[in-house]
């Protein structure tokens, strides 16, 4: 299907996107029934509902999923975000421009998804689907130098026993080259996992906000620790070694949700500074 619109160009909502392919007229994610498209729109006035959509460093887009009060679940938008790739669906992303304008962003593949904090309408915390989005073509995202394997049939997985030093340079590496699609995906799967996994070796079963071993072990029999992204997620935080901390439960809601909690973070920035200027030599 050929896409009628232009990246960067404004266009009226009603009489050009829905009068033309349906949809409804009013939320932030908008399944055209008719048409395999599928409108997302964001813009500064979901904030204070804790919709904050952003770009990366590295060209994803991070889009904050539906659902005003209470945990974000997989159902109507959530759940057809997710499979759009599935129902062969274009994902067309808009940005408020003007009162009844908005703004063609470009066309968004669905990479993958995590959950984050965030108040809903009532101002009470809950959990949020944080949708991680790629930009069409997929090459335009940087990406790790690894083989050009089809996650979609043999998810690629990290050797258990690979170094800290070997975690890092994979966690740090990057490439602008041209890829297949499915490769993209494989390597921001692979470089987003190398990150935590990082993380999680660094800190050695102790939370490096508390200095307290970690609560308990896994089924896998692991110490169960959590990885914070130090900064926001704009700033770099998900692909950086030097911008995560492997903390505990407790250290991590009081940071998100604590009233010194931007405090702690500050002092944890330094300290994760220090450890890596120790493991760098």
């Amino acid at each position: 299907m050929k896409i009628p619109y232009v990246i960067g160009e404004e266009y009226n909502r009603r009489r050009d996107l829905h009068d033309q392919f349906g949809g409804n007229r009013q939320g932030g994610m908008c399944k055209c029934a008719a048409y395999p498209i599928m409108f997302l729109f964001t813009g500064p006035g979901g904030e204070q509902h804790g919709y904050a959509d952003e770009f990366t460093r590295d060209g994803r887009f991070l889009y904050t999923g539906e659902g005003q009060v209470g945990n974000m679940t997989f159902t109507r938008g959530n759940l057809a975000l997710r499979n759009h790739l599935e129902e062969e669906r274009h994902v067309l992303l808009f940005e408020q421009a003007r009162k009844g304008f908005c703004r063609y962003r470009g066309e968004f593949s669905y990479i993958g998804h995590h959950f984050s904090t965030r108040p809903d309408r009532e101002g009470y915390n809950r959990e949020a689907i944080i949708f991680e989005l790629a930009p069409e073509p997929l090459e335009l995202i940087k990406t790790l130098p690894i083989s050009e394997e089809d996650t979609t049939k043999k998810p690629i997985t990290i050797p258990r026993n690979i170094s800290l030093q070997e975690l890092r340079s994979l966690a740090k590496s990057g490439s602008s080259d041209s890829v297949r699609s499915k490769s993209v995906r494989a390597r921001l799967f692979v470089r987003n996992q190398a990150v935590k996994r990082y993380a999680l070796m660094r800190a050695e079963g102790v939370c490096e906000c508390c200095e307290k071993d970690a609560p308990f072990m896994t089924k896998t029999n692991d110490p169960y620790l959590e990885v914070h992204h130090l900064h926001r997620v704009s700033d770099g935080g998900p692909d950086s070694p030097e911008g995560v901390a492997a903390i505990c439960p407790n250290c991590h809601r009081n940071i998100h949700n604590g009233v010194r909690g931007v405090d702690i973070n500050e002092k944890l920035k330094k300290k994760i500074v220090s450890i890596e200027s120790k493991i760098l030599g």
